[in-house]
């Protein structure tokens, strides 16, 4: 199945840096096993599948802000298991959500809170063996 991305990733997924991504799957279309048909361009004429992959495994993400509402707490949840609390900002959370954004392709924490700045609910989508 094609993947589309903005062209701020293809370099980083080439040399292995961005291990996964985060998208939205409605109708819960990715799982193991599918080949990933990596693209720019998707549904232009400047198409350019850069990478063919297997989708190793998916894992369900949040990401809520102000949660509970009116206490200007926001937390990264995947897997039931909570990754990040900006309330609870202990070097081990920290250190976490730096590799979940590195990973993802963000040089920051700040940057990946920009990408992602609104409550979000999905799946991360791993072509590598890591997990969170």
């Amino acid at each position: 199945m094609v993947i589309g991305f903005n062209k701020q990733f293809p370099d980083k997924i080439t040399a292995g840096t961005k291990k996964h991504t985060i998208r939205e799957d409605v109708h819960n279309r990715w799982h193991a096993g599918m080949v990933m048909h990596m693209a720019t361009g998707v549904r232009t004429k400047n198409y350019n599948c850069f990478k063919l992959d297997t989708c190793k495994s998916t894992q369900h993400i949040c990401i809520f802000y102000d949660y509970p509402i009116g206490s200007k707490r926001t937390v990264v949840i995947i897997d039931n298991k909570y990754i990040y609390d900006n309330l609870c900002p202990d070097l081990k959370a920290i250190v976490r959500m730096n590799e979940l954004a590195f990973n993802d392709g963000f040089d920051s924490i700040e940057s990946f809170f920009e990408w992602f700045n609104s409550d979000f609910s999905g799946k991360l989508i791993n072509w590598t063996d890591l997990r969170y």
